[in-house]
């Protein structure tokens, strides 16, 4: 095993890491990374997810996110079931699964808030809150078009673009 680099670096032509939080608000991303885990305590199972930004200023930026499926707290397994819910509808996922790589490389929007941590001894966090479909679906009799919700019907408002100054991916010419 060798100690040497194999051309030499130079620190001063390179850039660094920003660890910090990526701004509040909707990004286009994809899984790149999947695993079923266990926590270190042994109660239940988790699904850890590498989340990669797909478009915009932050493009490249990544993103972790653990879904609690299986838990005794009755709770954390109800809110991590229906986020695991969140995320089939949003890749179309209708079959039953068994392999969390059908999570793969297949874009949506997902909303990212800022976790503060209570006792103050870690830096913020970015936070998925919620995993939407790329395209709003098509409505349904009696709903508004183009997945808005009934207020934004009402009042024209459009929804928020995505990253800072981004258009929304669904105004997106592809």
């Amino acid at each position: 095993m060798s100690t040497e680099f194999p051309e030499i670096f130079d620190p001063e032509t390179q850039e660094g890491n920003s660890w910090d939080p990526l701004p509040v608000g909707e990004y286009v991303a994809q899984i790149v990374e999947a695993s079923v885990l266990q926590p270190k305590s042994g109660d239940g199972c988790y699904l850890a997810l590498t989340w990669k930004i797909a478009e915009g200023d932050f493009e490249g930026r990544q993103v972790w996110h653990r879904i609690t499926f299986a838990h005794s707290n009755e709770q954390a397994q109800t809110i991590g079931r229906k986020t695991l819910k969140d995320l089939c509808v949003a890749l179309d996922v209708n079959e039953q699964v068994n392999d969390a790589e059908v999570f793969l490389f297949k874009p949506v929007r997902i909303r990212l808030g800022i976790e503060k941590d209570k006792q103050g001894l870690y830096p913020d966090k970015n936070k998925v809150s919620r995993i939407l479909p790329l395209e709003p679906k098509p409505a349904e009799p009696g709903q508004p078009a183009n997945g808005a919700s009934a207020s934004t019907a009402a009042t024209g408002v459009p929804k928020p673009a995505v990253g800072p100054g981004a258009p929304a991916p669904w105004h997106a010419q592809r």
